[in-house]
């Protein structure tokens, strides 16, 4: 073929998907709202949910659906940016953080590195209310700010290992919205409002 002739676009054959896995291409799509192929990702999760829901208002209601889980994985990976933006630039961060008992708290800590154990990602940081080492489960992290202050380096000698899911501190808390409105973060030593 030379460089003059164009190709026809081509089309999948039908491919036959379980509902588990429609939905599962659904939500995968819906959590990726933004990147070079999202307007071709909205398409297909919109086919995607006409394959599965042939009703038109139930079908709105899954689009609606997949937009406030699209809204809340950019929220998350906002939270992710601002938290390895603290790392690397050795900032101190101000948080809200759930804790084991689902209770939020907005704490300054100074970042030391983040640690993957089993499926789950933890921030090991200096919590300056604690004023010691703790292991911060990085999905309970709700809000995450980069202050202008520079975050201590701690010693990490005999840190240990994150803790376990068997541990209260390393159990996934069912997912909770933050309190009601939006976060707010208050202002502390080297923070910013």
């Amino acid at each position: 073929m030379n460089r003059t002739e164009h190709r026809t676009p081509a089309t999948l054959p039908p491919v036959a998907l379980t509902p588990e896995e429609a939905a599962a291409a659904a939500a995968a799509l819906a959590a990726r709202p933004e990147g070079p192929y999202a307007a071709a990702g909205r398409t297909a999760l919109e086919k995607v949910l006409a394959a599965l829901e042939p009703d038109p208002a139930q079908r709105a209601r899954l689009l609606a659906s997949s937009r406030r889980l699209a809204a809340e994985a950019a929220r998350d990976a906002e939270v992710r940016r601002h938290v390895e933006q603290g790392l690397a630039e050795q900032r101190v961060l101000v948080i809200g953080y759930r804790d084991r008992e689902g209770r939020w708290s907005e704490r300054a800590v100074e970042p030391q590195l983040l640690v993957r154990a089993g499926a789950s990602e933890f921030l090991l940081a200096w919590c300056r209310e604690r004023q010691e080492l703790r292991w911060f489960r990085e999905d309970r992290i709700g809000a995450a700010e980069v202050t202008g202050e520079p975050a201590q380096r701690r010693d990490l000698t005999g840190v240990g290992a994150p803790p376990s899911a068997g541990h209260p501190a390393g159990r996934k808390l069912p997912r909770t919205p933050p309190p009601p409105g939006p976060p707010r973060l208050r202002v502390l030593p080297g923070g910013r409002a």
